[in-house]
């Protein structure tokens, strides 16, 4: 399986039963938990990182994801477990994929990618920011008429474009499968239901396909459908928007079918007299029980509903006209295919002739349209790529352009800082004088000295360098004629002076020569304070990394201790410290002060907690396996109030009552109260007294364990602590319904409800 570490946000690959362990990450060295699943949190399928599950279908679930290589959020439908070897689902599954795939429009979900990785099925599509339509009515009740004539406008456009593009139906028309984005656009989503026309059957066995509430007569009887039957569907969802009641209901499905096949639709306008007259009239026109009397196709419903929302009458001219056609034909669509009258035959015949006429002239206009349209976004497309690429060859010449001037400022600034000046120039002039002349001490001597009469002050990396270079020379030729030259230099010395007439300009010529000498060791010292600064700093900063990621790890491990107990894992537990505790040792004996400082107070605390997880172990081996260790002890239990413990075996405990009849219980089913007075001879008889606030904790018994801490602050310290990072790990690494039992269990701790908020708080910002 593969996972995104979160330290460094990288991708690492381990093996499948490494789920739920800490691994150290690949890529930076952190120490980091394996998801326990390969759906949890954090997990890689394929091309997406899962974040969290979002709902629940039919087919699987559907998880907020992070695609990777485009950098954008999707919606990842996994196939369910109990489906995925089932052949024909998988193939209803990967059509799902397929057709909504071939389908590009601003009303219908965008599919991303589907596939599959190490046997899960995948299906990656937009993720709308919004709501169901569902959602809406559930908690408006009513959508307003002009809202709900925009939402079924954009489905409608979204259908009639899935039938001229793929010949593709939906077959599952209802608020469940309509979304309304976070800007009040409305998409049409799963497409798990569709079927291209060509690919479905005519036979009376067919199955049948939609929601009950929302079906049309055609589905229900196994007659052909094509587009209409979306529009009926469409109609339902339609009539219970501006209604808020559905179309047809019933106590059983085959109820209500029975009521779209034979029952008369009650007009919205007679449930609702705030719907206008128009609006009434194409419901009951979309839900007209024979196709012919409805809309033929979805253009025909735009421009109704364009109409309406103008204000201009659409529709038949009164709704009891499609109340009167619908139950006339409502028998002869539940009928099978071949009955009827000779006369109805000819009606159809001539209505089937009217109807090829129509579409026929239809087409004609919709491929002219279409045409105008094509040309139209071609030559949009070609302005739009023309103007980008001229902004784009602007762009990238001006970037040239200031690189290079950059790039030529950089050169003559280190040009600048390369030239030779008077005082690098006088330098070169010593060295090369020494290598010409190395027996010519004297002569030498005299250049140095000539060159510190001039009293250069470097300002430049490169006279700096030749300073040193300079005092390289001076001091060799310095010490080589240290004795001679210091006699004769001492003698011509006191000559000068003795020569001179002003006693104040030998006192200058000294003080000069003191203030060089000064200057010389003040740049010295502050050549060597840098360096400690630089090396101050960088162990500043490696001993700051330090600490934060011990933090975290003390955090972790403290949380993951009780959890690793609670599941009987004490000893694997305890081995998770003692390695922790080898690293710090390590780090506490760091040659870096700064380093060592950090590790020790986390080895000292990994120190205590050893300490009292064997301290924990003594108690447990003496409270559920010390057969006799506490014999005689005397608890309160049952109606008469005393009973006499005998031994404890594998934590079942033998007693006697007062009148000395034998009986057994659960140790774990004591109160707390009781288990605590043998929980505490336990702990004494172990010689680990300071320890059975821990065993408590390990053990999951908070209220216990803060009865035990409530007059040591220390204990109290690390009862707090422990608490508080079991129930952060034990959130971050749990499901739903972990989480509720969790609730159940803790929700009454101060502690437990503010680890929660503050999950909620990150996991649902």
């Amino acid at each position: 399986m593969r996972f995104q570490c979160s330290s460094c946000g990288r991708i690492v690959a381990v093996d499948d039963i490494d789920a739920g362990i800490m691994v150290q990450c690949g890529h930076c060295g952190s120490v980091v938990q394996v998801p326990p699943t390969r759906l949890s949190r954090g997990s890689v399928i394929a091309d997406f990182i899962i974040r969290r599950a979002i709902g629940q279908g039919g087919m699987g679930t559907v998880y907020l994801s992070h695609q990777i290589t485009l950098d954008r959020p999707a919606a990842l439908k996994i196939l369910a477990e109990s489906y995925a070897n089932n052949a024909e689902f998988v193939a209803l599954f990967i059509k799902e994929a397929r057709a909504a795939a071939k389908l590009n429009h601003p009303h219908i979900v965008q599919a991303y990618a589907v596939g599959e990785d190490d046997g899960l099925l995948y299906f990656a599509m937009e993720n709308i920011d919004g709501e169901t339509m569902k959602d809406v009515l559930e908690r408006e009740g009513v959508i307003p008429v002009d809202q709900a004539l925009n939402i079924i406008q954009q489905i409608a456009e979204a259908l009639n474009y899935a039938w001229i593009e793929q010949k593709l139906i939906h077959c599952d028309i209802k608020p469940d499968n309509i979304m309304l984005t976070s800007t009040g656009r409305a998409k049409l989503a799963d497409l798990g239901l569709a079927r291209v026309t060509g690919d479905m059957s005519d036979s009376d066995d067919d199955e049948v396909m939609g929601t009950p509430q929302y079906i049309s007569p055609e589905a229900l009887t196994g007659a052909p459908m094509d587009a209409r039957s979306d529009i009926y569907s469409l109609g339902a969802t339609f009539y219970q928007f501006v209604t808020g009641r559905l179309a047809f209901d019933g106590a059983t499905a085959a109820e209500i079918a029975k009521k779209h096949l034979t029952e008369p639709l009650i007009p919205p306008r007679s449930v609702n007299k705030d719907i206008p007259e128009s609006v009434s009239r194409i419901i009951m026109k979309m839900m007209a029980k024979n196709p012919s009397m409805r809309y033929q196709d979805a253009s025909e419903l735009i421009d109704d509903l364009r109409n309406a929302r103008r204000g201009k009458l659409a529709g038949p001219s009164t709704d009891s006209e499609i109340l009167v056609a619908g139950s006339k034909t409502a028998a002869r669509i539940a009928r099978p295919t071949g009955g009827g009258t000779v006369l109805d035959g000819a009606v159809d015949r001539q209505n089937d002739r009217a109807r090829n006429i129509y579409n026929l002239k239809k087409r004609q206009q919709d491929e002219a349209r279409k045409t105008r349209v094509v040309i139209l976004i071609a030559c949009l497309v070609l302005l739009v790529s023309l103007v980008a690429a001229g902004i784009l060859f602007y762009f990238n010449n001006a970037k040239a352009r200031e690189e290079r001037a950059r790039k030529e400022a950089a050169e003559a600034a280190e040009r600048e800082l390369q030239r030779d000046t008077p005082m690098t120039l006088a330098v070169d002039e010593i060295v090369a004088f020494s290598r010409a002349n190395p027996t010519d001490k004297r002569g030498l001597l005299k250049k140095c000295e000539a060159f510190i009469a001039k009293n250069y002050q470097p300002t430049k990396p490169k006279e700096e360098q030749a300073l040193m270079t300079f005092r390289a020379v001076f001091q060799e030729v310095d010490e080589s004629m240290m004795t001679s030259t210091r006699d004769l230099e001492s003698r011509k010395l006191r000559k000068l002076i003795a020569q001179r007439k002003d006693d104040a300009e030998a006192a200058e010529e000294a003080r000069r020569r003191a203030e060089q000498a000064a200057e010389d060791k003040r740049k010295a010292d502050e050549y060597a304070q840098q360096a400690d600064q630089l090396r101050k700093e960088q162990s500043a900063r490696t001993a700051l990394e330090l600490s934060e990621r011990l933090a975290r790890e003390k955090e972790y491990f403290a949380g993951r201790m009780v959890e690793q107990t609670l599941h009987d894992h004490l000893d694997r537990a305890e081995k998770d410290y003692a390695d922790w505790f080898q690293t710090l040792e390590r780090h506490a004996q760091d040659s870096d002060e700064a380093v060592a400082e950090v590790a020790r107070p986390y080895r000292d605390w990994a120190k205590v907690v050893l300490d009292n997880i064997a301290g924990a172990k003594a108690i447990h081996e003496n409270s559920y396996n010390g057969n006799t260790i506490l014999a005689e002890t005397q608890i309160g239990y049952g109606p008469s109030g005393v009973c006499t413990v005998k031994s404890i075996n594998n934590g079942i405990v033998k007693a006697v009552m007062v009148d000395n009849k034998p009986f057994q219980f659960d140790f774990d089913d004591l109160p707390l109260k009781q288990r605590l007075v043998l929980l505490k001879k336990g702990a004494g008889e172990a010689g680990h007294s300071d320890a059975l606030y821990f065993y408590l904790l390990l053990y999951g018994d908070f209220a216990g364990a803060k009865t035990i801490v409530a007059d040591d602050d220390s204990a109290k310290d690390v009862s707090a602590y422990v608490i508080a990072s079991y129930f952060k790990y034990a959130l971050d690494n749990s499901d739903e319904k972990a989480r509720e039992d969790l609730k159940e269990k803790y929700g009454t701790m101060r502690e437990f409800r503010n680890a929660l908020s503050a999950w909620n708080k990150q996991n649902n910002p």
